[in-house]
């Protein structure tokens, strides 16, 4: 087949396809030719963030600069409006900084020449049926630690440099957001500024606020925060600074002599010590002559608290056992790991001694060689209570001794409460009590596994006693050991036991007897710790923080 090709169009086309790359390239269409002037900025688009915004477009060649208009007018009129932002805007993308947040701008773009072609006509960003953009809002907070919060302050901060007046309070997000008035405002102050912080007090504990930040009527940030629990009132109630890693004699006496002043000289007083949430802490006193770690001692008279503040759990390490002889209104720990540094026992007490209570509340302990308290006085020793509460303890009396060592006629106890716990591997007795004028024995809410793990040991072993035991909502699995030997009544309520949770001796009946399983089929991880229940019938049955529902 032959075929004619016609040069004369192939050339023609040539020339157009020629023609129409160069009027991108130079700009022969960077004038309207029919009103001599230089065509707009065109397909402008806008990225907008809180305070910056990105602005792009197609730039043509044959224009040298554009001028930029920025208002928060709508840009009705031909001329520039009063007040608006004028920029000078040579490539593309160009940044628009120093905006305002959750603000709502209008921009438009005039291309300029320097051969004399007059200027193009505005060129309006356009989104859809819109001429405007929205900036985010603006966050100058920064995120608040859990040293910035007290039981009644929030201390806030922000970037530095930033212009701010004040800061609104509010009951929560949801009130902000609804338009509800504020709680109150903090009028920031020029020391404020300078240290880009303040702290806003009057609050209430444990409950959540919402902060707003303010730069006149310009929103420049919101954050929530809430204040901590109450830490437990006491003549005197001190934190430790960040940073302190040792809680010795000399400090313990000082914070004594300051609760005691502030109690008008009483022989009674009380203080309330916050240890910093995370914080590892050495608790010991010093020989003056050896320098050798000794037992910190309570001082006489005082009552005490060791209150975890909020953040990670701290850790309280002893070398040597707490000294508790003399009389105590009570002393506590709340919210803190106790570590066995080389003590064997947190209490080993060889003196007399009259005590409320002696409370561990929301506390750890792992590994600890031999007991919580030992008595081992051959004076008087007095308990009203001693209590165990929502803890978790591991591998304790390897070292052969009892958890609560306290077998002696010399000694009375009220109670011996454990509640909301979970004790596994227990190596010795759990309590024992012989000759002791122990009263009860109570566990309500208690998982216990291993425990004792010793099958010559005893769960309770308050022999020659007439010392009543009460167990209510109380799991027990795994166990080669003996269970409660006492001439006082045992009492069982809502209670299971698994199939290898059976005592070897002083077994006792419990009334939850379905479904029949081990430990390994009711626990996901004994071995490891996890008792987080397989079995959602048994919900409502032993330490609460397993439930699934």
């Amino acid at each position: 087949m032959n075929m004619k090709i016609n040069y004369k169009y192939l050339f023609m086309a040539g020339v157009l396809t020629a023609g129409m790359t160069a009027c991108v390239d130079d700009n022969d269409w960077g004038t309207d030719s029919s009103y001599n002037r230089l065509f707009g900025a065109q397909d402008i688009q806008v990225s907008a963030m809180a305070t910056t915004a990105e602005v792009t477009f197609d730039r043509l060649s044959s224009v040298d600069y554009y001028i930029l208009e920025l208002s928060t007018d709508s840009l009705y009129q031909e001329d520039y409006h009063q007040g608006s932002r004028i920029d000078t805007v040579r490539e593309s993308p160009y940044i628009l900084e120093g905006l305002t947040g959750e603000t709502t701008y209008f921009l438009r773009m005039k291309a300029f020449s320097n051969n004399g072609t007059p200027p193009s006509l505005w060129s309006y960003f356009e989104d859809g049926d819109r001429r405007s953009f929205e900036t985010d809002g603006e966050q100058i907070f920064n995120s608040v630690a859990s040293a910035d919060l007290t039981e009644s302050t929030v201390r806030l901060t922000w970037l530095a440099d930033a212009e701010v007046t004040h800061i609104d309070v509010y009951a929560s997000e949801e009130a902000f957001d609804a338009g509800e008035p504020a709680l109150q405002t903090y009028q920031i102050t020029a020391d404020d500024r300078a240290a880009s912080a303040c702290t806003i007090s009057g609050l209430e504990s444990q409950t959540e606020y919402w902060f707003v930040i303010y730069n006149g009527t310009t929103k420049r940030g919101e954050i929530g925060a809430t204040t901590t629990p109450p830490m437990p009132d006491a003549d005197l109630k001190i934190s430790l600074e960040e940073g302190v890693t040792l809680i010795d004699q000399v400090l313990i006496d000082d914070l004594a002599a300051q609760a005691q002043a502030a109690a008008g000289g009483a022989s009674s007083y009380s203080l309330t010590l916050g240890i910093p949430g995370g914080a590892a802490m050495e608790v010991h006193g010093v020989d003056e002559e050896t320098g050798e770690a000794t037992g910190l001692a309570i001082p006489e008279g005082m009552s005490v608290t060791f209150f975890a503040l909020p953040g990670e759990r701290p850790v309280l390490s002893f070398q040597k056992s707490l000294e508790i002889g003399g009389t105590h209104g009570y002393i506590r720990f709340e919210g803190v790991t106790i570590v066995d540094d080389g003590c064997q026992y947190l209490v080993n007490e060889s003196n007399g001694a009259a005590i409320g209570d002696f409370t561990l509340t929301n506390c750890m302990i792992d590994n600890m060689n031999r007991s919580i308290v030992r008595l081992q006085a051959s004076d008087a020793v007095t308990f009203n209570a001693i209590t165990i509460d929502n803890c978790v303890v591991t591998n304790i009396g390897s070292g052969g001794y009892a958890v609560f060592r306290v077998d002696n006629a010399a000694y009375t106890i009220g109670a011996i409460n454990v509640t909301n716990s979970t004790f596994s591997n227990v190596g010795h007795n759990f309590i024992q009590a012989g000759k002791c004028a122990l009263s009860e024995v109570n566990f309500n809410g208690v998982t216990f596994y291993n425990a004792p793990n010793n099958a010559s040991r005893y769960l309770v072993d308050a022999n020659g006693n007439s010392t009543n035991v009460n167990v209510e909502n109380t799991l027990f699995g795994l166990t080669p050991g003996r269970g409660i030997r006492t001439d006082g009544t045992v009492t069982v309520v809502n209670s299971f036991k698994t199939t290898d949770g059976v005592f070897s001796s002083n077994d006792f009946d419990v009334d939850v007897t379905s479904p029949e399983a081990t430990s390994a089929e009711v626990f996901t991880d004994p071995e490891n710790g996890d008792f987080t229940l397989l079995l959602d019938e048994l919900n409502g049955i032993g330490d609460p923080r397993w439930f699934t529902e």
